[in-house]
C-alpha cells in the first residue's frame, strides 16, 4: 500500500509539471456556484452557438465536455462520429463518451481522493478491454495515471481527440491549448462567431487549483465586463461566468482553453496516406499490399510497440502484440502510409 501511495504521489508530481487535472465528480462540490450570472439587462453584445448538445456528466467531466464538442460536429457535416442522433444524450452517445467497459475496468473500484485504488490500468498489461470511447483515450479514472474516479489530465485531451477520431472515422481533429495571457477575449469571440465550440479547464471554487472541464458555447459583453457561456456537465442549462484567468478567489477562473479544428480527408488524401490492412480484427498476422517495406506499429498512446519488415504477400507477424487497437505506419516507394488494425 505504501508503494502504491508513493507511486501515485510521484505521478502527480511529474504530471503537474506539464498539465493540470480535473478533480470533480457527478455532482458539484459543496459550495460551488453552479448557477452563474443571471441577467435582466440586455447585453451590449451576445452570441450563442446554435445546436451544441448539452450532455450531463458521464464518468468524467473531461470526456463529457469533449463529447459535446464532437456531438456538435456530428450534427454538422462530420456525420457518424457518434452512432445515431447526437443532438441528445442517447444511450449510444453515452457509450461513446464512456463505455460500460470503461466503467468496469477503470472506474471500478470507485475511489475518491485521497484513497487511490488500483484498477486494471496497472501492470500486467492485457487484462483490460481495447479502447473504445473518449474516456478510454483520455485515460480518465486510470489509477496508473494518478486519476481517481472521473478525473482526467489536461495533457491527455489532445490525444483523446485524435485517437478517438482515428478509432471511429476518417476525420482529423486538431486541438490547440491556449492560456488567457496570450488568448484574448476577442480571439474567443472569433471562435464563437465561427461556430466552433471549445473546451476549458476551470477552477470552480476559486481555491487557485483546477477542478473541472467545461464546454464553451458563447459570449456576452455587458457594461465593460466579459462573460463566457458554457455547458458545465452538471445539468443541461446554459451558464454564464466572468471571463477571468484562474486565481485564488476567482470563481470559475480559466486555466486554459482548447480550440478545435476538424478536417475531412478527401478520397485522394485517404488513398495517398492510408492502406488496406486485413483481416480486421486479427490474431497473429495481418496483410497489406506492400512487401519488403519498413513497418512501425504504435499503440493508441503513441508508444512504439514493434518495428519490422513486411514479408512476402505483405505479411506481418503480430503474435507478440496483446489485444487492442494499433496504428501501423509503413514506408513505401511513394512515402509513408498508415492504417489501423485490431488484435483480438
Amino acid at each position: 500500500m505504501r508503494i502504491l501511495i508513493f507511486e501515485a504521489f510521484f505521478l502527480l508530481v511529474i504530471f503537474s509539471l506539464h498539465a493540470q487535472q480535473s478533480t470533480t465528480g457527478k455532482f458539484p462540490p459543496e459550495g460551488v456556484d453552479n448557477t452563474g450570472f443571471i441577467f435582466n439587462e440586455k447585453a451590449d453584445t451576445e452570441y450563442l452557438i446554435p445546436g451544441v448538445p448539452a450532455y450531463e456528466w458521464r464518468y468524467g467531466c473531461g470526456p463529457t465536455a469533449l463529447g459535446m464538442v464532437l456531438g456538435y460536429y456530428d450534427s454538422n457535416e462530420y456525420i457518424d462520429i457518434f452512432p445515431g442522433d447526437a443532438s441528445t444524450q442517447t444511450a449510444l452517445v453515452n457509450q461513446c463518451i464512456a463505455s460500460t467497459d470503461h466503467y468496469n475496468d477503470y472506474a471500478m473500484p470507485l475511489d475518491y481522493y485521497p484513497n487511490l485504488l488500483t484498477d486494471v490500468s496497472e501492470p500486467p498489461a492485457g487484462d483490460e478491454h481495447s479502447n473504445n470511447c473518449i474516456a478510454d483515450f483520455m485515460f480518465t479514472s486510470r489509477s496508473a495515471y494518478g486519476n481517481y474516479y472521473g478525473w482526467s489530465w489536461s495533457s491527455d485531451v489532445e490525444t483523446a481527440l485524435e485517437n478517438y477520431l482515428l478509432h471511429v472515422s476518417s476525420y482529423q481533429g486538431f486541438l490547440y491549448t491556449h492560456y488567457l495571457s496570450s488568448f484574448s477575449f476577442d480571439a474567443f469571440m472569433f471562435e464563437m462567431l465561427s461556430n466552433k465550440p471549445m473546451m476549458a479547464l476551470v477552477d470552480t471554487d476559486g481555491d487557485g487549483y483546477t477542478d473541472h472541464f467545461i464546454t464553451l458555447i458563447g459570449y456576452r459583453q455587458l457594461a465593460g465586463v466579459n462573460y463566457y457561456a458554457c455547458f458545465h456537465t452538471w445539468d443541461q442549462s446554459v451558464h454564464w461566468y466572468e471571463w477571468k484567468e484562474i486565481a485564488a478567489g476567482q470563481l470559475w477562473g480559466i486555466y486554459n482553453v482548447n480550440t478545435i479544428e476538424m478536417n475531412i480527408l478527401s478520397t485522394d488524401e485517404l488513398s495517398a496516406t492510408r492502406m488496406k490492412i486485413y483481416p480486421f480484427p486479427a490474431s497473429t498476422e495481418i496483410f497489406t499490399n506492400e512487401s519488403d517495406a519498413l513497418v512501425q506499429v504504435y499503440d493508441v498512446s503513441g508508444k512504439l510497440m514493434m518495428q519490422t519488415t513486411s514479408g512476402e504477400g505483405g505479411r506481418i507477424d503480430i503474435s507478440s502484440l496483446s489485444a487492442g487497437l494499433y496504428l501501423l505506419e509503413m514506408l513505401t516507394d511513394t512515402g509513408w502510409k498508415s492504417g489501423k488494425f485490431m488484435v483480438e
